[in-house]
């Protein structure tokens, strides 16, 4: 059986929560070299249903309607066929039985979770994790464009070759009876007609929507990562996150690695800025910014929140109402319709669904920030005209 790769739209459409039954199986599983993922995935269902047969956290016919979910995917999953490029496989099943299959090529640590509605916050943290890049690679000659995203590389258009000719020293004979000032001019030409070539495909990338780049890294000669750059339109100029420098014979893996290089440095940036801004806004001074999950919260329902910021390793229980999705770190009887409060493994996972549904955007951190880490969450709040 085929499977389909994990999308956003796939994500926008289980958070919304139609037509499902709970409790629901929200199963990922991290596709490791030389392990039987089927066994890994066996084991994983029967030890948490286990757990669960053996606690009092749901009814009799509740723990019956997770028994059959469980054979259900234990079925499924044996005759899955895995895309080459599968690190993860991600589970979504009710309990009318309805399940998604998918495959994702980004590695996610094997988890099971079993709660009201899908459990969707690995995903957003390896989406967000990887937007997708163009990379050029310029050559003397010859340019290349590549797509990465999700940590994976593909090359997406042919090599373009130019008629570039090799520079040479005045110790060598006159080419084609030309002098070595009207050589250098004529070499000169080609280079420019092989950048603006360049350029202009660089532009058509970033021009359509449906290619969904959102940054731009260069790999070229010194001297050509400079004048490339210049000669830019204006979108892709904006999008250019760095560049750098290259030998000959590059194959697509060091291309990878060197692309990954200029990321990783852009993101940690971007993080650091975010992360000083966070607590510049959360000082007396100024409330642009609020730290610590009850006040996220609270201003989450005063519909108060431009941005969430979620830190790397932040995971934090908490409680969900059942009917109305309220969300609290500590009350187990519901604010708004004073129902009972459902126990949530990981409220960072309440919150990111919350988010989407109001159009509110959502950044994970990456890396380890210790000030930030102590507080786990932060938000950034709207401006007040």
């Amino acid at each position: 059986m085929e499977i389909k790769l994990l999308t956003k739209k796939d994500i926008d459409e289980l958070s919304r929560g139609k037509g499902i039954n709970g409790p629901v199986f929200s199963l990922y599983l991290g596709v490791k070299a030389g392990r039987n993922f089927v066994a890994e995935a066996n084991s994983i269902i029967t030890d948490t249903v286990k757990k669960i047969e053996a606690s009092g956290a749901y009814s009799k016919s509740e723990k019956k309607k997770i028994s059959k979910i469980a054979d259900k995917i234990k079925e499924e999953i044996r005759f899955i066929k895995l895309p080459d490029e599968t690190r993860s496989i991600v589970v979504f099943c009710d309990t009318k039985r309805k399940s998604g299959i998918y495959h994702v090529p980004v590695y996610i640590p094997s988890k099971l979770v079993i709660e009201s509605d899908f459990y969707i916050h690995p995903f957003v943290k390896a989406l967000e994790k990887h937007p997708r890049y163009l990379v050029v690679f310029l050559e003397r000659d010859k340019v290349r464009f590549f797509s990465m995203r999700l940590g994976e590389i593909e090359e997406i258009s042919e090599i373009t070759r130019d008629d570039v000719p090799q520079r040479i020293n005045a110790a060598r004979a006159d080419w084609k009876g030309l002098s070595e000032t009207r050589i250098q001019g004529h070499i000169h030409d080609h280079e420019k007609r092989h950048l603006k070539r360049a350029a202009e495909k660089t532009r058509d990338y970033f021009r359509y929507k449906k290619n969904r780049f959102s940054y731009l890294v260069i790999g070229a000669r010194r001297e050509f990562a400079e004048k490339f750059a210049e000669i830019l339109d204006m979108k892709p100029k904006e999008k250019l996150i760095g560049s750098y420098h290259i030998a000959t014979g590059y194959d697509l893996n060091r291309i990878k690695a060197k692309s990954a290089e200029v990321i990783d440095k852009r993101e940690k940036k971007v993080e650091e800025e975010i992360v000083n801004n966070l607590f510049g806004g959360s000082s007396k001074k100024r409330a642009a910014a609020v730290l610590g999950i009850n006040l996220v919260l609270e201003n989450l329902y005063l519909h108060n929140v431009d941005m969430v910021a979620i830190g790397k390793d932040y995971k934090e229980a908490g409680y969900t109402c059942p009917k109305c999705h309220y969300i609290s770190s500590y009350l187990k009887s519901c604010a708004k319709c004073k129902s009972k409060m459902s126990e949530a493994g990981d409220i960072a996972d309440e919150i990111i669904e919350e988010a989407m549904a109001n159009k509110i955007k959502i950044k994970h951190l990456l890396y380890p920030r210790e000030e930030f880490d102590k507080f786990g969450i932060g938000a950034f709040l709207k401006s007040v005209k």
